[in-house]
């Protein structure tokens, strides 16, 4: 237990813990939802980076299945054997043009399909039969004649060990000449979808065991796929049918042709089941983030309120429905990452140099007001919580000091006031009022600590929300998973990740140096906004578009749904419209994690409404261009503007 655990969450992806994540893997509360075991029709999993779809995947993947850290296996699972298929972008790629017909590169592709998952066919039956199920044994494999194979490729040997290899030295075989079509020897391509019919066909005729299996296709990062093979990919999801179904996995926006190789497209509900990952995980994402938290601690020894064995377990999901169990792993969760509440964020002001930045801005208000009070009348200790949104309320034009101070005498003396009662002046205002108090000093700011504001600035992405763990423990000296971090500590590790998770988005894809910049020039909007004095509209953090001179380019549309596809920007209907006759319309919320970056709040409160030709600005402007955009809103909001840095053009190469 004398252990030190400060990297006990640095693996915060789903690919460093290898194939096999039994260990690992918490069931999300919606997997009923999915029916993925017993589905008989394809199914197609979207989400951004980190929402947890590589990690489910693999655990329907058979490395998981039928895991050798498994004591019991149900036979059960031999209706749904996962072969997992993650797609390669750079290899992909190669795959077209350089003197070769088109015709050919189709062939390569499903080719090497039929090799990675007749490879993976060969895994399954190898791991049933070093498990517990005891369905199969090694005899079994080597008495398997596989020499009806020969039909799709002469040189294919029979057994099952000597078809392991060969399989493994096509793989090379086309690797090698996929890098160089013109000099390397051209192999003779499988059949794709048919040489991995006749193979499961084979199984299935000599091993009577395995009559009801199923094997499930599982391709991981559709979206790296070019346009031609995912039409070849959507043949095979169409005509999918048991013992051999197809499904995807991949990023929003990713599913961009339905088209197939033949004349009919793929059809929602007919071909297949469409699942928003994201959506379902973030329905009540604190409970599940607890969840896997706690769990790493298990594996490291801790004691700690969750069993393992049920957040393993899809039986057993109604255990974790228990409002008592909930209470006590949220409990914990909150005891190893305490927050402060806004009273005790509001004292912690009056305990540190922070108050003078409060004093500071109060008698900037009252030497604008021309008032003659004196701004220690409107430091209350007492009442913290209405003493920091005093400044905000003195800048606004609308509200006399007296009558402010009218108010704050209410508030103390227990009597009915603003701060509290209808207008709920507190409420309103207290996170912008806060965050600007803290926006000019280096100490970091508790608004981001403890794991409640974890969660929120994780919005369902595991891993920012393990980044942050590891970010804050890292921080703390023998951490033992038996002690809290720190709330200062958390809030220095907030800003560390989220400044990390930013630089970050240059390599997202081709696009990754123009999202880089958007993402900062947003921010820098919205970090505007929230430097307002009067802090006068809840703090802002997600826009949507309206009419304006320059209408949005095609390609600026396409921009957006990049912005989406890697969780720079997140999508939603827009519920609050002020005109009941004004079109629905989208609304782009910032992802919370860099919210600590830019100094804003990472609840999703109040938007701006942007015209269409300040949103090409963002996306696409020169120099000039973003200066005059943000020039334009700091007379607007009546703040300085800052200086415009290098990097809110690095895609332009060159300013």
């Amino acid at each position: 237990m004398g252990t030190t655990l400060q990297g006990v969450f640095a693996k915060n992806r789903a690919e460093e813990l290898g194939r096999d994540v039994w260990e690992q893997f918490v069931v999300p509360h919606f997997y009923s939802k999915l029916d993925l075991t017993t589905a008989r029709k394809p199914r197609i999993i979207i989400g951004g980076r980190g929402c947890g779809k590589t990690m489910l995947v693999r655990y329907l993947s058979y490395e998981t299945m039928f895991s050798s850290l498994r004591h019991s296996i149900p036979v059960e699972a031999i209706k749904h054997i996962g072969l997992y298929w993650r797609i390669d972008t750079h290899f992909m790629n190669l795959m077209a043009g350089r003197g070769i017909e088109d015709w050919k590169w189709h062939s390569a592709f499903a080719h090497i399909a039929a090799i990675e998952l007749a490879r993976e066919i060969m895994g399954s039956l190898r791991a049933m039969s070093e498990s517990a199920l005891r369905l199969l044994v090694k005899d079994d494999l080597e008495r398997l004649d596989l020499s009806r194979l020969k039909a799709f490729d002469k040189k294919l040997p029979h057994t099952f060990a000597a078809l392991v290899d060969r399989l493994e030295t096509l793989i090379w075989e086309i690797q090698s000449w996929v890098n160089d079509p013109l000099k390397a020897p051209e192999p003779r391509f499988l059949s794709g979808r048919d040489f991995l019919g006749a193979l499961i066909k084979e199984i299935k005729r000599q091993l009577p065991q395995l009559s009801e299996a199923n094997f499930f296709v599982y391709i991981d990062e559709y979206e790296n796929l070019s346009k031609y093979q995912k039409k070849i990919v959507n043949t095979w999801l169409k005509h999918s049918e048991t013992p051999l179904i197809f499904n995807l996995a991949m990023k929003r926006h990713a599913f961009d042709t339905q088209e197939t190789i033949g004349p009919e497209s793929l059809q929602n509900i007919h071909d297949y089941r469409f699942y928003d990952l994201e959506a379902e995980i973030k329905e009540d994402f604190s409970l599940f983030a607890a969840e896997i938290l706690l769990l790493q601690l298990a594996l490291q020894g801790r004691t700690v309120p969750v069993d393992p064995a049920v957040l393993r377990d899809p039986e057993r999901l109604s255990e974790r429905a228990n409002p008592e169990y909930r209470a006590s792993v949220i409990n914990r969760a909150e005891f190893l990452f305490p927050g402060l509440s806004q009273t005790e964020m509001a004292k912690e002001v009056f305990a540190s140099k922070v108050e003078e930045n409060l004093r500071s801005r109060i008698k900037q208000a009252l030497a604008i007001k021309r008032s003659p009070i004196d701004a220690e009348c409107f430091i209350r200790r007492n009442v913290p919580e209405a003493s920091i949104i005093t400044p905000a309320l003195l800048s606004r034009r609308t509200l006399s000091a007296e009558y402010v101070l009218d108010q704050l005498d209410k508030l103390e003396s227990g009597l009915p006031n603003d701060f509290t009662g209808k207008k709920d002046l507190i409420h309103n205002n207290f996170v912008g009022s806060y965050l600007l108090l803290f926006e000019a000093h280096s100490r970091p700011c508790p608004y981001y600590a403890g794991f409640s504001s974890f969660s929120q600035l994780s919005r369902g992405n595991l891993r920012h929300f393990l980044e942050l763990c590891h970010q804050s423990t890292n921080r703390v000296e023998d951490w033992k998973g038996d002690s809290s971090v720190p709330h200062f500590t958390q809030a220095e590790a907030a800003r560390a990740a989220s400044t990390a998770f930013l630089r970050e988005i240059q390599s997202c894809g081709p696009y990754g140096l123009q999202l880089h910049a958007f993402a900062l020039r947003l921010g820098s909007v919205f970090a505007m906004s929230q430097r307002r004095p009067t802090q006068s509209e809840p703090e802002i953090t997600h826009f949507s578009i309206g009419d304006g001179a320059v209408q949005l380019q095609p390609s600026d549309l396409d921009f957006l749904r990049e912005t989406v596809k890697w969780s720079v920007l997140y999508e939603e209907k827009e519920t609050k419209q002020k005109d009941p006759s004004e079109p629905s319309d989208t609304e782009y919320i910032l992802d919370p994690i860099y919210a600590p970056y830019f100094h804003i709040s990472y609840s999703k409160r109040r938007r701006v409404k942007l015209k269409s030709d300040e949103v090409v600005v963002l996306i696409r402007g020169t120099y000039d261009q973003v200066r005059e955009l943000l020039k334009k809103y700091s007379s607007k909001w009546r703040v300085e503007p800052r200086e415009l840095t290098p990097t809110l053009f690095s895609h332009l190469g060159t300013e």
